[in-house]
């Protein structure tokens, strides 16, 4: 018999903080683009497509001694029919030595933290140091993950629009951070006034599941970074893809990207080339180089790996055993 700790929500909220959780993704994806650390296929399942989906994302870290995976689920009309959220989901991560299972946690929790936590360092290495102004569009978790993470990396953030279509959920949005962030100035815009809010942003953040392209190429302006954080399943798509050539394109992983990340559809289509896209890893490491000048236009497309689910469930396990929290299930 061995024992395995069970992290829940509660528990995950008390243990980790987004800067810990940002320098634990910042290691796995060097060790990703240095061949360190291998991700398996991603198994993906629309079971009613745009409504009901599986995914299941799993890989390893040879230096850290950890394999792991996550599974998740979505169901748009949860939060409606069932008044429970729409998505849900657990991280394992496993010893690679023993080959033994050493914690469960919750997935969303660790969803939520490592995505902001990947869109901070996007910023960090891509975005203009002396950006202001951010466009979210997507009120959601994720919408308020993302400023959790760009306030850490970029303190001079003083305006934050956030765009969608549920005026409710906006309010809401706007209402809760601006507790959160008081030096911030947070305001609710219409996806119908997106264009005026896209010209005159300096970070835009993407996070909703759309599969029709909502940001167009003329509004965007010299300079401007994005964090292309909603695509990644076949199909999905936020930023016109004729945005991309001449822009700096870098990936979490490249080759999730070019298949169900923000560049599926330009390297489909032949607008852009598998050597048009750097890894964020071989940017942090200095290999590769992140923007070159004030007025490029930088996309981060942030498509999820494992990777950063192991690395920041362990985070939690260490925290947790140091702390005495969570539960000890023996198997």
């Amino acid at each position: 018999m061995y024992k395995i700790r069970v992290l829940n929500s509660e528990d995950l909220d008390k243990v980790l903080e987004m800067k810990d959780v940002i320098e634990a993704v910042e290691t796995a994806y060097v060790q990703y683009s240095n061949g360190e650390a291998k991700l398996f296929p991603v198994i993906s399942h629309e079971f009613e497509p745009g409504l009901r989906e599986m995914d299941i994302k799993s890989g390893f870290l040879s230096r850290t001694g950890l394999a792991g995976l996550k599974m998740v689920g979505y169901v748009a009309d949860n939060p409606d029919k069932r008044r429970i959220p729409a998505l849900s989901g657990l991280v394992m991560v496993m010893s690679i030595e023993t080959g033994r299972p050493v914690g469960i946690l919750d997935g969303m929790v660790i969803t939520n933290l490592r995505t902001g936590a990947a869109g901070a360092i996007g910023a960090k290495y891509l975005a203009r140091k002396d950006s202001t102004r951010v466009l979210v569009v997507g009120p959601g978790a994720q919408g308020r993950a993302q400023v959790h993470g760009l306030v850490k990396v970029l303190p001079g953030i003083g305006h934050v629009r956030v765009a969608g279509r549920d005026p409710a959920k906006l309010a809401k949005y706007v209402d809760e951070m601006s507790s959160i962030y008081g030096n911030v100035a947070f305001m609710a815009v219409s996806m119908d006034d997106l264009e005026d809010s896209v010209s005159s942003s300096d970070i835009i953040v993407t996070c909703t599941p759309s599969h029709e392209p909502y940001i167009k190429k003329e509004w965007v302006r010299p300079g401007t970074h994005f964090n292309a954080i909603g695509a990644d399943f076949s199909g999905k798509q936020e930023i016109e893809e004729d945005l991309l050539p001449g822009a700096r394109l870098v990936a979490d992983c490249r080759v999730q990207t070019l298949e169900t990340g923000e560049m599926q559809t330009a390297f489909r289509k032949g607008i852009i080339s598998a050597s048009d896209v750097a890894e964020i890893g071989n940017v942090i490491s200095g290999e590769e180089p992140g923007r070159s000048s004030q007025d490029e236009v930088t996309i981060f497309d942030a498509t999820g790996m494992a990777l950063q689910d192991i690395v920041t469930a362990n985070l939690a396990l260490v925290k947790a055993m140091e702390r005495g929290k969570g539960s000890l299930v023996t198997m």
